[in-house]
């Protein structure tokens, strides 16, 4: 089984990605940690950034998340399913904060203050509300819009399991799990 999670900031992909490993016995690969270096660090070349998408792409099982189009196609290509969280953004806003503020608590926030908080809060905004652009670059971050994810999935609709809301993300746990004998 291949499963390819995708959606916004907030949305719940690492916390699904990492349930349906445990439950589905599935490698794990979070996107962050292909894109930038540590997974928060500086960003990481495209050509490293696919040569690792090609090398997870290429195993027999895996589970992958992450917000990235583009440099990510192999992912959605070879993907026996696609989960797309697309979850309100009052909901992903204060998953956010929620996330932010315990793991500023436990001293594991990467992304420290509230200077980076604020502006992160406005780029996660534009995921959700900006239009759909066209993408300068395969690694353009500007053009990965909720629109833009929407316009990429339609090729790929007989394979994508839609949730707009937490019982759509039950049911696709479920079916993902019962497909993989879990």
């Amino acid at each position: 089984m291949r499963v390819h999670i995708v959606g916004g900031p907030g949305s719940g992909k690492t916390t699904l990605t990492r349930s349906l490993a445990r439950e589905c016995s599935l490698p794990l690969c979070e996107l962050d940690t292909v894109a930038y270096e540590h997974g928060a660090g500086a960003k990481r070349s495209l050509d490293l950034r696919l040569a690792d998408v090609v090398a997870v792409s290429r195993q027999d099982t895996w589970i992958t998340e992450g917000i990235f189009l583009g440099w990510t196609d192999e992912l959605f290509d070879r993907a026996d399913a696609i989960i797309w969280l697309d979850l309100p953004w009052h909901l992903a806003a204060w998953r956010i904060l929620l996330r932010h503020a315990r793991a500023s608590r436990v001293g594991a926030n990467p992304h420290q203050g509230l200077r980076r908080l604020g502006p992160f809060l406005l780029d996660a905004r534009r995921y959700y509300r900006a239009p759909a652009n066209v993408a300068a670059a395969p690694d353009d971050d500007r053009a990965v819009t909720r629109d833009a994810t929407a316009n990429l999935l339609a090729r790929y609709r007989r394979k994508t399991i839609h949730c707009r809301s937490r019982q759509d993300v039950e049911a696709a746990m479920r079916s993902i799990a019962a497909r993989c004998g879990g």
